[in-house]
């Protein structure tokens, strides 16, 4: 057999098998998927009662229940500055720059009053309320307060209008281990919702002279700042404030946020709208720290109301009007949120023996600092 023989039967061969099914035997079924239409899937899977499942559930529904009441409340705050640039002489090097900063606020009356930090405003001198539904309200600052790093704002419209505000709660009845959701504007991401728990009530931190942050493991980034701290049921028990940070090179959220209480947020809020001035707060005028036994005196303020009630450095204040002080968080909240002319009962404890004084907290003001 010459070559063009042998190359013309490989070629038969290589097509003989071409196009021929494999035997019956060795043939497989092609395997079918069908896929449910989303349109038949039940909204809600049969699920146990009172199983884990269902209780699990339960709070899932209101968790996202309580957001979708309040997310109509949460707001976007935006501030522009003029800033120029000059050289050693004064002598103007560029034409001037509009940087804008961003934080978070809470719309707490429907006539648009929103409550944010202090520290949101800074330097802005013109500000922009973005709702949830992207309409955007010019506002004006009705006022502020250092010490507490609140600030009330009023949205700007054309006519009355009426907004959706939020429902206030009671921050001295809220306990350490309660579920809270924070809610604002993380880096630009605005209505960024957060789950955690109080982790703490009572703590100072920074320079403010609040020593009685609330903590909250809700996880609080750059741009939260001046959003709400909510219940489940969607009432107001903080004020996003600040965070402590891995350090300068991780300014994101370590789990560890603190919340100015609404109580006392609310209460400067009132001061501010009513036009009061912004630094008139109740004192006492003590100097204090923690102990096992109730809160010590460490300093009394000369001519402030401690000292003019009797006061003593090294008295260990117990109750407030009956009510017990584990904390200088506790007793620097009652103090605040009291009335001016308010009497207080205080009970110390002086040498070992339980004494009863009246004390009446006047309003701060910045020449009592």
């Amino acid at each position: 057999m010459n070559m063009s023989s042998r190359y013309l039967l490989l070629v038969a061969f290589l097509f003989s098998g071409c196009g021929k099914n494999p035997p019956a035997q060795a043939q497989e079924a092609p395997q079918q998927i069908v896929l449910l239409p989303a349109k038949e899937i039940p909204e809600q899977d049969p699920v146990e009662p009172g199983s884990d499942l269902s209780v699990a559930l339960a709070l899932n529904r209101t968790m996202a229940d309580t957001v979708e009441q309040v997310l109509p409340t949460v707001v976007v705050i935006r501030t522009e500055s003029t800033q120029y640039y000059v050289d050693w002489y004064g002598r103007l090097l560029r034409e001037a720059q509009r940087p804008v900063g961003q934080g978070s606020g809470v719309i707490i009356h429907e006539q648009g009053y929103v409550l944010t930090n202090n520290h949101v405003l800074q330097g802005g001198e013109r500000i922009e309320v973005v709702m949830q539904d992207e309409q955007v309200y010019e506002a004006e600052l009705v006022g502020r307060n250092v010490q507490t790093d609140i600030a009330v704002l009023k949205l700007k419209t054309e006519e009355e209008m009426s907004f959706p505000a939020i429902q206030a709660g009671d921050s001295d009845r809220i306990r350490v281990g309660e579920m809270v959701l924070a809610i604002g504007s993380p880096f630009s991401l605005s209505s960024t919702v957060t789950q955690g728990v109080i982790s703490q009530k009572g703590r100072s931190e920074a320079n403010l002279p609040i020593v009685d942050f609330i903590q909250t493991s809700a996880a609080i980034n750059p741009g939260n700042s001046g959003g709400p701290l909510v219940d489940l049921h969607g009432r107001l028990i903080g004020i996003n404030t600040m965070i402590r940070t891995g350090g300068p090179n991780n300014v994101g959220s370590i789990g560890i946020g603190f919340a100015v209480p609404s109580n006392l947020a609310l209460k400067v809020a009132e001061l501010l709208i009513s036009g009061a001035e912004p630094e008139d707060l109740p004192f006492l005028g003590v100097v204090m720290r923690d102990t096992r036994s109730g809160v010590l005196l460490t300093r009394i303020v000369d001519e402030s109301p401690a000292a003019e009630a009797g006061l003593k450095d090294g008295d260990i204040i117990r109750a407030i009007n009956g009510r017990r002080i584990r904390y200088s968080g506790d007793l620097a909240s009652f103090v605040r949120l009291s009335d001016p002319g308010d009497t207080l009962e205080v009970e110390i404890l002086r040498d070992e023996k339980t004494i009863l004084l009246s004390v009446m907290p006047r309003l701060m003001r910045p020449e009592a600092e």
